[in-house]
């Protein structure tokens, strides 16, 4: 059957007692690796994926569904449909067995979609949806006609540091279960690699040309460090793509017309693997002064964010996470912002978001925290470290 076509996936639905209820499919945007649809069950009921009206079905081929020639390991779904049963089962858990309340992953307001049906053999799974009517948080962001109130933006970003701090501390105190015999992920730590730490010094390089020769020496060094780093230190549970393009806002509006946050879902796990927490981190802010540039001021987003998650993981944090955390939301800066829609082709705006990020990068690896802390969101965790 074709898993890559509305009618093809349909085909394949109808087939099967278990979701032959879906009667009709629609391919939704902005998948790049996965083909993913949003299903309609015409006659809900309480036997057919729990009562639900809508669900997302995804298909992981052996290739990118946005660029067919860029080949990708279809192994990638049975890790995101796992590691969403870990979090799930901590959280719907989190009255059996006398857990502690920081035991469980989710939060009031962040949550994971639950997974209704796996098909290992074909590499498809149906997910909870997170609403017809649910937008990601760059977009969401992006959108308001206002820049987000200082409230709303620390909502977010505290829901989010405090969700993303569960997960790794989840991961750190259970790895001898979940590593390497579930979480290994080798293929996604591999892929992360080659299209970050490999790709961020050839990003510099056609801007960096006039720089001294320090700073370009330290991009390599910084590139194979932080390469070496992601391969070689399991230390926790990640998401390996934690970026607001991977959070579904179900939003509503409330006192003054204000957006409010209802719920936030945070989707697409297959990168998730284990590696040093700090990567987490620096990918989020990353984006996040992005989203503080380029479209709305939202400073809060990211301090929140970085305060929410040492009050649950500080106590483990190192001046070598910080390090890790800084070059990597340069080393995203440099290989990514230019060249994902942040602004039109526009040559002077993208060697200035790689400049900035070089600058990340060589005060991160020469260990300058006065420089962070005075330039940048990071000044949470110099404060936190007592640098």
């Amino acid at each position: 059957m074709d898993f890559e076509t509305e009618a093809g996936i349909l085909q394949y639905l109808q087939s099967h007692d278990k979701t032959q209820g879906i009667v009709a499919v629609k391919k939704l945007s902005g998948g790049n690796a996965n083909y993913v649809y949003r299903g309609t069950i015409a006659e809900p009921r309480a036997d057919l994926f729990g009562g639900r009206s809508t669900v997302v079905i995804k298909h992981a081929a052996g290739h990118s569904a946005s660029q067919r020639q860029f080949a990708l390991y279809t192994e990638r779904m049975a890790f995101e449909q796992t590691v969403l049963g870990i979090v799930a089962d901590a959280s719907d858990n989190k009255n059996n067995n006398n857990n502690k309340e920081d035991e469980n992953i989710e939060t009031a307001n962040v949550r994971v979609p639950r997974v209704l049906h796996w098909d290992p053999e074909n590499n498809i799974v149906i997910q909870e949806d997170a609403g017809v009517k649910s937008t990601h948080l760059k977009g969401f962001i992006s959108s308001l006609a206002q820049p987000p109130s200082p409230r709303l933006a620390k909502e977010i970003g505290s829901s989010l540091g405090e969700f993303i701090a569960r997960l790794h501390l989840h991961g750190f105190r259970n790895r001898s279960e979940l590593y390497p015999n579930k979480m290994a992920n080798t293929e996604a730590l591999g892929l992360s690699r080659l299209i970050l730490y490999d790709q961020f010094p050839k990003a510099a390089s056609k801007y960096m040309g006039d720089q001294p020769q320090f700073d370009r020496d330290v991009i390599d060094l910084a590139s194979k460090w932080g390469g070496d780093r992601l391969m070689n230190e399991p230390e926790t549970l990640a998401h390996g793509d934690f970026w607001p393009g991977n959070f579904l806002v179900d939003s509503a509006t409330g006192e003054g017309n204000e957006a409010t946050i209802k719920c936030m879902y945070i989707v697409d796990w297959e990168m998730s693997r284990y590696a040093p927490a700090a990567m987490d981190l620096g990918q989020f802010v990353a984006e996040a002064f992005s989203l503080n540039k380029y479209r709305h001021p939202c400073e809060e987003l990211m301090t929140s964010f970085l305060e929410a998650y040492c009050k649950i993981y500080g106590n483990r944090l190192t001046t070598t996470d910080l390090k890790t955390a800084v070059i990597h939301c340069g080393a995203h800066l440099m290989a990514w912002t230019p060249y994902t829609g942040w602004f039109n082709e526009d040559d002077a705006k993208a060697k200035e978001i790689t400049l900035i990020g070089a600058e990340f990068v060589k005060h991160a690896w020469t260990e300058n925290w006065a420089w962070v802390r005075q330039e940048t969101a990071f000044r949470v965790l110099v404060d936190h470290l007592k640098l």
